[in-house]
C-alpha cells in the first residue's frame, strides 16, 4: 500500500480492513506453526511464511505425481484444453446522434 493514494472514506475503510485481515492471518500462521512444534517461538516474516507454503505445496505436488498414476495425464489434458482461447466477438459500435439544440 506504500505510495497508494486513497481518495475516499470507503477506500480507507477497505484498506484498513485488508490490513487487519492480513495481520490476523500472519499472527494465526505464526501461532499455528509455533504450537505445532515445527518452529521456534519467534515470529516469521511474511516472505518466510510464503516460502514455507510454497515448499509445502511442492512436497504435496511431488507426492501426488509419484503416487497417483493418472495425475500427469489428467493435468496434460486440462492444460491442452486451455491452450487456445478464442477472442470474444466484437459488436459494431452504435452511433449515437447528439440531440439537436432548440
Amino acid at each position: 500500500m506504500e505510495g497508494a493514494t486513497i481518495r475516499s472514506k470507503q477506500g480507507v475503510t477497505i484498506a484498513l480492513c485488508l490490513v487487519s485481515w492480513i495481520d490476523s492471518l500472519l499472527h494465526f500462521e505464526n501461532f499455528k506453526r509455533s504450537t505445532s512444534g515445527k518452529l521456534s517461538k519467534e515470529p516469521l516474516t511474511v516472505p518466510s511464511i510464503v516460502r514455507r507454503a510454497q515448499y509445502d505445496n511442492l512436497i504435496a505436488f511431488i507426492d501426488k505425481v509419484q503416487n497417483e498414476d493418472d495425475f500427469i495425464r489428467k493435468w496434460l489434458k486440462i492444460e491442452k484444453k486451455s491452450i487456445e482461447r478464442k477472442l470474444k466477438k466484437h459488436y459494431q459500435l452504435v452511433e449515437l446522434n447528439e440531440p439537436k439544440a432548440a
